[in-house]
């Protein structure tokens, strides 16, 4: 479920997607060294990435190398939400989101719209308003994580606001996935994600994946 970072990856507010600058070889069999060493240039919030707290919230420094990895890993429930334009707290009563749990995926028309696969960025993408967040803090306060299928957990009209709302209150946001629905049955799956452990980052891309949840 995750996103491969090419030069056509959708990038933040770019028409253009992450472009070929991305990944630079230093050194290559074509130039007839021993060795092909690319060297890597991009935004820690590229593809499919978590979120720190220190990334919005100013009362958190708490940086992406000190967040718990099981936080991000075990079992996760996925769960539709489709035709609806935002996450609202309307919208998230209505998912009927179990009680005690720690990791949910929500899957939005982003998803049938196929926004991770397109190059231009979107601001009309599916994600949290700033109530919606504070809903889930205050009626879900075991969740840990939080994943969706796009570049934001937020809302574009409160980007700053539903990211603190989550953030402040220690969710970690995995963004950018992709959980096609031809493949990812919604129900209980066991998430993975391993992010770069990049010491004081706000962010850091990472690698996520389902494997069956033993019942």
């Amino acid at each position: 479920i995750t996103a491969s970072i090419d030069r056509d990856l959708p990038s933040w507010e770019s028409s253009s997607g992450l472009g070929a600058s991305h990944r630079a070889l230093s050194s290559s069999h074509d130039a007839g060294d021993d060795a092909n060493v690319s060297e890597l240039s991009f935004c820690a919030h590229t593809g499919t990435h978590i979120d720190a707290p220190r990334h919005f919230s100013r009362d958190d420094p708490t940086a992406v190398d000190a967040l718990p990895l099981e936080w991000m890993n075990g079992p996760a429930v996925v769960i539709d939400a489709f035709d609806v334009p935002a996450l609202t707290p309307e919208t998230l009563e209505a998912l009927d989101i179990p009680r005690g749990v720690t990791r949910i995926i929500v899957r939005t028309d982003n998803t049938r719209r196929g926004l991770m696969q397109r190059t231009q960025f979107v601001r009309d993408y599916v994600a949290f308003t700033e109530l919606g967040a504070k809903w889930l803090v205050s009626n879900r306060p075991e969740v840990r994580t939080v994943g969706v299928d796009y570049l934001s957990i937020a809302a574009f009209e409160h980007l700053v606001t539903a990211h603190v709302a989550l953030l402040g209150a220690g969710v970690v946001p995995i963004e950018g996935l992709l959980v096609p629905e031809e493949t990812v049955a919604k129900g209980w799956w066991v998430l993975h994600c391993a992010p770069l452990k990049i010491a004081g980052s706000d962010g850091a891309p990472a690698r996520a994946w389902l494997t069956p949840l033993d019942v």
